[in-house]
């Protein structure tokens, strides 16, 4: 339900237990006492364990990596791929043998020129019209 222009859109009881309240200048000054130390120390005992269970150890932080480093993995991977195809293309290439082999030919160097047909002379021209019966 829509509230009316003439009602307040927050009640006194909202607005009351939304103040934020600063610490003096007194409660700022005093060390913490001994519940605060121990709930501190608690604190950091549970975000360093979700931290190790996260894949983060003691030493691990996360940093936002460097434009430079970025280049130099955009290069390795360049180099990566090149160095890959070059070695693929070593291993598909034909055997490199010291003294290569002669070259294998026909073993028949020439044929024989194909021997003369006899030429038949034609005696009859052949039928040119349909034959009567």
């Amino acid at each position: 339900m829509a509230a009316d222009f003439d009602e307040p859109v927050f009640d006194e009881d909202f607005v009351r237990s939304a103040v934020f309240t600063e610490p003096s200048a007194r409660e700022r000054a005093r060390p913490p006492g001994r519940r605060e130390r121990r709930r501190a120390r608690g604190d950091a005992r549970r975000a360093s364990r979700r931290a190790r269970r996260a894949g983060g150890g003691r030493f691990a932080r996360y940093r936002e990596p460097s434009h430079r480093m970025a280049v130099f993995q955009v290069i390795g991977a360049v180099l990566l791929l090149l160095a890959i195809s070059f070695a693929l293309w070593w291993w598909n290439s034909a055997p490199r043998d010291k003294e290569p082999a002669r070259p294998v030919g026909p073993t028949v160097t020439h044929s024989p020129a194909p021997a003369p047909t006899p030429a038949t002379p034609k005696t009859q021209a052949p039928p040119t019209g349909v034959p009567e019966v």
